[in-house]
């Protein structure tokens, strides 16, 4: 929600500050990405959101102060290329083959959205001469959309896994994919999930609009 906020109001204003708004969530949701892909691997459970924490606590008031621009581009970059692997481990691993079609859409539409991106950013003065304006960058928002989207449902299902839950994918009014727990047996654990009907729905901040609908039953 932070990151919709901050989004809606950077489109809004185009000001540096609220610039700051959109650009400092989106460090913070890549932190929480970090989390959910290397915490089964950690040593001391307590020390990786405790660091997390204050990493992006810190990156927040060295963003504000020194008003960081190519920096951010380049640490963001980074944050994300240090998810790949182990995102790429999630897949190879994952016998669920609608779990591998939310990571393949997600490679998608980030390589789509970037070339509409960076057509729109190198021949926007050709392009606004056009008869008709494909709007580049209106489709990278779109496609980021639902590219946060993918990733989100997908690092659910991960992330379920890892409290030996079962989660499957299914699909909310017969199209967007959620992560649902299922009542079966877990394979890993051997045991009945304890919680089922689990559902996560959410529009990316990309597209200025969150909803979240999270529930749990439990048996």
């Amino acid at each position: 929600m932070i990151l919709a906020i901050g989004s809606m109001l950077y489109h809004a204003t185009l000001q540096h500050m609220q610039q700051q708004g959109d650009e400092t969530p989106m460090v913070w949701e890549m932190l929480l990405y970090m989390y959910i892909l290397y915490s089964p691997d950690w040593h001391y459970r307590s020390t990786m959101p405790t660091f997390l924490f204050f990493y992006g606590a810190g990156f927040a008031i060295v963003h504000a102060l020194v008003r960081l621009r190519m920096g951010f581009k380049v640490h963001y970059v980074m944050l994300c290329l240090l998810c790949v692997p182990r995102m790429y481990k999630y897949y190879i691993h994952t016998k669920d083959a609608s779990a591998k079609r939310l990571a393949k859409l997600y490679l998608a539409t980030i390589l789509t959205g970037s070339l509409c991106w960076l057509f729109d950013r190198l021949f926007c003065p050709n392009i606004s001469r056009w008869y008709f304006n494909p709007e580049g960058h209106a489709l990278w928002h779109v496609l980021m959309g639902f590219n946060s989207y993918f990733a989100n449902t997908f690092l659910m299902f991960c992330r379920a896994q890892q409290l030996g839950w079962n989660p499957e994918v299914a699909h909310f009014m017969g199209f967007f994919p959620v992560c649902e727990n299922s009542e079966t047996e877990n394979p890993v654990t051997g045991a009945a999930a304890k919680q089922n009907g689990m559902i996560f729905f959410s529009f990316s901040p990309h597209l200025e609009a969150d909803i979240w609908f999270w529930q749990i039953n439990k048996q």
